[in-house]
């Protein structure tokens, strides 16, 4: 249980004079809870007090993770779909059209935006990475300390991306925890936030089990083969990728670079809805088509689970299967190795008759995702209707 959970993973408090959470008392062998945010003199009192503390005890804290500095770690287990968390920014900005020169030329926050910053959030953007090492683009300006902020910035500011229309400005903002979120190109996590506002909320994407870093894609949908990914990363946050995906060697690279791509290649071929409905009408080729998809499908289970595209794959194989029966047709499995591979595949994976549950496969596995996958595949799905 979550309960048992914190009971087990207790600290040594550093304060002994401070009071039991529970039952008021002082003690010398006051003991944290796991957050670190509040002490206990017992295990009893800390199950006495969990009913209340458990709304406000969070699931994650800041943790020095090997090879990357302080990360976000699991101090529970996270189901997906959960919110993790929710906050607002330290600072937003506009990413362009700064009304300062310098500002505008290296987008970030103005001068004058820094000097009348909050203390107490300036203090705590101050402790943000920062990549002093790598990144000497700002030395030209006089105020080291204003310095020191452009690089941090620049290191870890978030895309805001909550317009209502197309013209809306673009902003950023840096964040107290989510810019602590480390890269992975297999996240087990996301955040995003509605249109018109600027705070964020992080949901888990899949199973984030207790002691596991929580990890976003900072490259959002942009996809690609590793050093494609690593260059970007590189110019872009200042440091070299080294997740469980860029970390393969050999042919498992060699598989991974070119399913990733292959996926890509497929979704952008079916982005437009203009073309999927081309698909739709070609009469002559929709079997072959949906064939095509179905193996892309398949093979996406080569490799890590990418969950949104994986969604959006499950609602393109939808639609063309039931196009197929619309025009008249009835979808019969080709004989040949490779279509046999590719069912026995799917059918391990999502069952026996998954042809006929595609579309409520797709929305099960977007349910958890971003409001952009949820869209992709209701946009999918409605041109049957």
């Amino acid at each position: 249980s979550l309960l048992q959970e914190n009971l087990n993973s207790i600290q040594m408090s550093s304060t002994p004079s401070s009071l039991c959470s529970s039952c008021h008392q002082s003690d010398s062998d006051l003991k944290y809870c796991t957050c670190g945010q509040v002490l206990y003199c017992s295990k009893a009192c800390q199950q006495v007090d969990w009913v209340r503390h458990k709304q406000s005890c969070p699931m994650v804290v800041v943790r020095v993770v090997e090879g990357k500095g302080k990360g976000l770690v699991a101090i529970r287990n996270i189901s997906a779909g959960t919110v993790i968390f929710t906050e607002d920014p330290l600072i937003v900005y506009k990413k362009e059209d700064q009304d300062e020169g310098f500002a505008r030329f290296y987008q970030v926050p103005g001068y004058e935006q820094f000097k009348i910053m909050d203390p107490v959030k300036k203090q705590e953007l101050m402790e943000l990475y920062d990549p002093k090492d790598k990144m000497n683009n700002f030395e030209c300006h006089e105020d080291f300390e204003y310095v020191k902020f452009c690089r941090i910035v620049a290191a870890n500011y978030v895309s805001i991306n909550n317009k209502d229309h197309p013209g809306d400005i673009d902003l950023a903002g840096v964040y107290k925890q989510l810019s602590r979120i480390n890269h992975s190109c297999c996240p087990n996590s996301f955040a995003e936030c509605e249109a018109g506002s600027v705070t964020h909320s992080v949901r888990a994407g899949r199973i984030i089990k207790k002691g596991q870093e929580v990890t976003n894609s900072y490259l959002g949908s942009k996809d690609g083969a590793r050093e494609d990914r690593r260059k970007d990363l590189l110019n872009t946050w200042y440091f070299h990728c080294g997740c469980e995906v860029c970390s393969l060697t050999g042919e498992e690279r060699e598989v991974n670079d070119r399913v990733r791509m292959m996926v890509v290649t497929y979704l952008m071929d079916a982005g437009r809805e203009d073309n999927i409905i081309r698909m739709m009408n070609d009469k002559k080729n929709i079997s072959s088509t949906l064939r095509s998809y179905l193996k892309v499908l398949a093979e996406s289970y080569r490799i890590e689970e990418d969950r949104g595209k994986r969604a959006v794959m499950l609602s393109i194989c939808h639609v063309l299967y039931r196009q197929v029966e619309r025009l008249g047709g009835c979808w019969v499995w080709p004989t040949d190795n490779d279509s046999v591979m590719v069912r026995m595949i799917l059918q391990k994976y999502l069952g026996e008759n998954f042809l006929k549950e595609l579309d409520m496969l797709a929305i099960s596995a977007a349910s958890v995702m971003t409001r952009y996958f949820k869209a992709k595949v209701k946009r999918n799905l409605d041109l049957l209707t």
